[in-house]
């Protein structure tokens, strides 16, 4: 069973250590931390984890640092 605490953990560390990264950088280390057994009962942990990647980097576009970090 994948712990999802761990893998949000994991997902907003790769942000810290890769700022210049793009979305297909981080789907790519999103799949990479499930299990390939898993990966369809975890599909929609990536699905969102990518939805609030989207909207986070949108707001840093947009200049609003309050929303930077939450999720």
């Amino acid at each position: 069973m994948l712990d999802i605490n761990l893998f949000k953990r994991q997902v907003k560390e790769w942000i810290a250590k890769t700022p210049q990264g793009d979305s297909q950088a981080l789907l790519d280390f999103c799949e990479a931390q499930i299990p390939p057994s898993q990966f369809t009962a975890y599909q929609w942990l990536v699905d969102q984890t990518m939805s609030w990647y989207t909207q986070m980097m949108e707001r840093r576009k947009l200049g609003d640092p309050s929303e930077w970090e939450s999720g």
